[in-house]
């Protein structure tokens, strides 16, 4: 299997953009692939942090590549494919875009479907994402046995990291768990068009909430920074609506989530002006029901008495969070990924033997010619070393306990 890809670790949220493709889009997208042939066995993925195309090439069984050339040549089909699908040049493709194939290229699809390789590790909603791409492909017809079974594997193999092991139950970092409570809350309430304001989102923790939130739907950012260019936006925070931190109180009354993040030695909100923000914003009637504040600041940012207004949670709640599942996280962490190795052995054995077994019967007619003996010395002298040993091994565990 190959693998293109166009993913939050390398490429901005614009260029995540113009690669993406709508539910409408991959279907269209699937047919020319069908109709091309080399790219008829298919699927392609596209979420808010992500593109990519998984394809089995027709001929993979009886002529696997293995020369470079003959990879890169494949890769090159499908970024073809995907460029001219959405009018993009190869050039902007190959400057964001990652490769994968064979093993990589499997155990690249079962971490992104476990959440091992999400923005938030452990996330859920991926694993739903890909289910839906799958199901479209098989839809669309097309997939086959081969890529029937790796997808299979694959949403099997997350599942069972999501309920054996604590990935999906814990975050790392005082960001990463702040990211998790403003989802948590923004879907509990089930506010459409949310607004999340971020005091100090060009620092390391403020940026890093806003990228962690931001490609999710119906979220508007608002962030307050000291230092602006001449166009008034801040580089390195495209996704996010930029204000003077004077105007903070101007727009703070609308917002469904505050988060403070700027290490200032004076507070940043204050209840009496924050009052006047939220009246402000009920006389203009955009003032939202619920409101979550997250103090990710020592000393602290936000005055204790707004949390008479909302939930008020500061930067003591999340170190502890943090310290206690950073041990949890590492350990599920080791122990998904011993279970997507042993995954991945149990599914190439499939494929394989899914591949050899045209061959049996004259296998077996063959053997009929030799006696037992006979037939392990041909194995003996035709073999490697390692080879032979493996085929023993194998041999003895197959036959253990029989007599």
């Amino acid at each position: 299997m190959y693998v293109i890809s166009i993913n939050y670790k390398k490429a901005p949220l614009e260029i995540r953009d113009r690669f993406a493709f709508s539910r409408e889009e991959q279907a269209a997208f699937l047919k020319r692939c069908r109709a091309d042939g080399r790219l008829a066995r298919s699927v392609i993925l596209s979420t808010c942090n992500r593109m990519e195309l998984y394809t089995q090439f027709p001929d993979e069984a009886q002529d696997k590549a293995t020369e470079t050339e003959d990879i890169q040549r494949r890769w090159e089909w499908m970024e073809e494919a995907v460029c001219e699908a959405k009018g993009i040049s190869m050039e902007l493709y190959r400057q964001y875009g990652s490769c994968y194939c064979d093993t990589g290229a499997l155990r690249h699809l079962h971490r992104v479907a476990s959440g091992m390789d999400s923005m938030v590790m452990g996330e859920d909603e991926i694993l739903g994402q890909v289910k839906h791409a799958y199901y479209l492909a098989m839809e669309e017809g097309c997939t086959d046995f081969a890529l029937n079974t790796i997808f299979k594997s694959a949403i099997t193999c997350a599942k069972k990291i999501k309920t054996d092991t604590g990935l999906s139950k814990s975050s790392l970092s005082v960001a990463t768990l702040a990211s998790g409570r403003i989802l948590g809350f923004l879907k509990e309430h089930h506010r459409a068009g949310a607004r999340v304001m971020i005091i100090g989102i060009t620092g390391a923790t403020g940026s890093t909430v806003m990228k962690n939130i931001r490609g999710y739907g119906g979220i508007s950012i608002i962030g307050t920074s000291r230092r602006h260019n001449a166009d008034g936006q801040v580089i390195g925070m495209e996704g996010a609506h930029m204000i003077p931190y004077e105007e903070r109180y101007a727009w703070m009354g609308s917002c469904d989530v505050i988060v403070s993040a700027t290490g200032s030695p004076h507070y940043t909100v204050t209840s009496q002006e924050w009052q006047q923000a939220r009246e402000l914003a009920r006389r203009q009637g955009e003032a939202p029901a619920h409101t979550l504040w997250l103090d990710l600041s020592v000393p602290a940012d936000i005055d204790k008495q707004v949390g008479a207004y909302g939930l008020l949670y500061q930067m003591d709640y999340f170190r502890e969070l943090a310290r206690s599942n950073n041990e949890k996280k590492q350990k599920a962490k080791k122990s998904a990924e011993l279970m997507i190795e042993e995954q991945l052995d149990s599914l190439k054995k499939e494929l394989f033997f899914h591949q050899m077994l045209p061959k049996v019967p004259l296998m077996k007619q063959a053997a009929q010619r030799f006696t037992f003996e006979q037939i392990l010395y041909r194995v003996r002298d035709a073999s490697e070393y390692e080879e032979m040993e493996g085929f023993f091994h194998a041999l003895g565990k197959a036959l253990e306990g029989e007599s």
